[in-house]
């Protein structure tokens, strides 16, 4: 094996130990959220305009959907598999930016059960860190290209769930801290003569 490619062969490696670090850690962060919250606080609409943080977690659970194309054989690719990583996440944990969602990854405006989302999310979380353990993430995967990033590896996509993921944890945190603070100021108005 020439040296380029034995390096090459480590630096994937890397990249798949990190990428597999960090999903690990922003999708235990969000089950622990989801977990923290009653089920009534989980479906409660902070603000006009707001998703509940259970369709948060509705939707991250469509969103990981792609992993069923990730599982599968793609093209091959000589060009670095994480030579989008960085725009990704410029894009996804830009918070001050807003984004509209796919119709196919929205929420439904149903009553969201808390433990078939949670034993949901966690089924497909497992798929996901399989597929960091056991696939080429250099392979590109052409039959699906998101808006704007074109066809991307499936180490790509990986850091696309991971971006996605944080902001949408990011967005959870805020949606509790208005309910916390909503009901904080209703219990205030209640003593208030």
């Amino acid at each position: 094996m020439a040296k380029g490619e034995l390096f090459k062969r480590i630096k994937i490696n890397f990249m798949n130990e990190e990428i597999f670090d960090e999903l690990k850690k922003t999708t235990d962060e969000l089950v622990h959220l989801i977990s923290s919250a009653g089920e009534k606080e989980l479906n409660e609409i902070p603000f006009d305009g707001s998703w509940s943080a259970a369709q948060v977690g509705e939707h991250l659970l469509k969103s990981y959907g792609i992993v069923e194309i990730l599982k599968n054989p793609q093209t091959k690719t000589e060009r670095l598999p994480d030579e989008k990583a960085q725009l990704l996440k410029s894009v996804f944990l830009n918070f001050n930016q807003k984004a509209k969602s796919a119709a196919a990854i929205l929420p439904s405006d149903d009553f969201i059960n808390k433990e078939n989302l949670l034993s949901s999310l966690k089924k497909r979380i497992a798929e996901i860190k399989e597929v960091v353990q056991t696939k080429d993430l250099s392979e590109i995967c052409e039959s699906i290209s998101p808006p704007v990033f074109e066809t991307m590896t499936k180490l790509e996509w990986l850091h696309l769930i991971l971006y996605h993921t944080q902001r949408h944890n990011h967005q959870i945190k805020n949606i509790f801290q208005h309910i916390k603070t909503k009901n904080n100021e209703s219990s205030k108005s209640l003593f208030e003569f």
